[in-house]
């Protein structure tokens, strides 16, 4: 009994990892972040085959909303681009109407199951709203088979839930306005800064009162002291 409950859990754990390695195999976009309005280079990885099968190619879609894109040359992979209609923009003075829709990398010699292959784009984001997502679907070919990373979540559907999620970029603040951010948070500390500062006076003990007045007072009560000691003296004297 022991022995079949033992063959099991192995059997389940093997199960789960299995699982685990082929969600973290999906074709994905790094760091996969990047701020609106602004540009960013995202680098897909493919970490293996199709059942075994190398791969032989990789067709990434470009979004009509991403005004540019422009791939990395790779020393083993062919690199080539299609052309689409893009949402109309204005980009150093000019509206883009037309921009890269497709990037295709085809492998000069086929990656072997088990390799790891990158591929570097540099991109123009859309302005948008922090958390935006932008979505590549991509295909991975192979000499057998192929992978379509095309799946796009439902609204209220998590993608870790997908089976072959589509590659994503989400969009962080604007560069302007995260810098703005660090000069408000900066503004609402100086305030404070000021009054501590002016409430303390440089030369002034924890009462307000300056060093030199403290000395002074010090001073002139121990002369008056002296004088006392002295006219006391004197009186006894006299008597």
């Amino acid at each position: 009994m022991r022995l079949k409950t033992t063959w099991v859990a192995a059997a389940t754990g093997a199960l789960t990892l299995a699982l685990a390695g082929t969600a973290g195999a999906h074709v994905t976009a790094a760091p996969g972040e990047g701020a609106s309005d602004g540009y960013t280079t995202q680098t897909f990885s493919v970490g293996h085959g199709c059942e075994g099968s190398p791969t032989t190619q990789l067709r990434i879609q470009v979004p009509p909303s991403v005004p540019t894109a422009t791939p990395v040359v790779h020393p083993l992979w062919d690199v080539s681009t299609k052309e689409g209609k893009k949402d109309p923009v204005e980009l150093h003075g000019e509206e883009i109407t037309t921009g890269v829709s497709e990037i295709v990398y085809t492998a000069k010699n086929p990656l072997p199951e088990g390799r790891l292959a990158q591929f570097a784009v540099s991109l123009k984001l859309p302005a948008g709203e922090e958390g935006d997502t932008l979505y590549f679907p991509t295909v991975q070919k192979c000499e057998k088979g192929a992978h379509r990373w095309i799946q796009i979540p439902a609204e209220g559907e998590s993608g870790e839930e997908l089976e072959e999620p589509a590659p994503t970029v989400v969009l962080t603040a604007a560069e302007g306005e995260e810098a703005a951010a660090k000069d408000d948070a900066k503004a609402d500390t100086q305030p404070v800064a000021n009054v501590q500062a002016a409430a303390v006076p440089a030369g002034e003990d924890d009462e307000g009162a300056p060093v030199w007045l403290v000395v002074v007072a010090l001073g002139v009560g121990a002369l008056g002291l002296i004088a006392g000691v002295a006219g006391l003296r004197a009186a006894r004297k006299a008597a």
